[in-house]
């Protein structure tokens, strides 16, 4: 069943659960990352952003402006590539335990992960694994997170494949429940 769900800030402050968003224009996608961490923040949670450097300085200078310093503190910044590449190649192993290591806390966690890769012919069967991994892990402790890939370069059987095990289908300007 699909159910188009109205008003994308909206749905970003009120969605629970597996979100697969396909991005293609950079400033949508700076400001849906503001307003998921921005609501997450509000509403209690810890938010894990995984980001790469690029965007790093113009998503935390925008959250500067918005959050307060103790605010912030609730936002805690992983660059991508050591976070999903640690090992020098996509493993979702490590990935999976790395990701359950930062949800230890009881306190509720939001996170946002901007997935980037040099082949995508080398890590498509890895990242849908770790992606499957991870919706089970969202599923049994009820959180909420967001997988943004760049729509430009994802093949139409990758992004098959992804809307699988997500709940959620997010592009730059609606969402829908899958």
């Amino acid at each position: 069943m699909i159910e188009k769900i109205p008003q994308l800030k909206d749905a970003l402050q009120t969605v629970q659960g597996h979100v697969f968003y396909t991005f293609q224009d950079l400033n949508n996608y700076i400001d849906n990352a503001i307003a998921y961490t921005v609501s997450g923040v509000e509403q209690g949670s810890q938010v894990l952003l995984v980001e790469n450097t690029k965007l790093f300085p113009v998503i935390q200078r925008k959250l500067g402006e918005i959050l307060s310093e103790e605010q912030l503190s609730s936002v805690h910044f992983k660059n991508n590539f050591d976070f999903y590449f640690s090992q020098r190649t996509f493993n979702p192993v490590i990935v999976f335990n790395h990701f359950v290591k930062s949800l230890e806390d009881e306190t509720p966690i939001r996170t946002w992960g901007h997935i980037e890769w040099g082949s995508m012919q080398e890590a498509q069967q890895e990242i849908i694994q770790y992606e499957n991994n991870i919706n089970e892990l969202i599923t049994l402790k009820s959180l909420t997170s967001v997988c943004a890939y760049n729509a430009d370069r994802m093949p139409e059987e990758f992004k098959k494949a992804l809307l699988q095990c997500h709940e959620f289908f997010m592009t730059d300007d609606e969402m829908i429940k899958i």
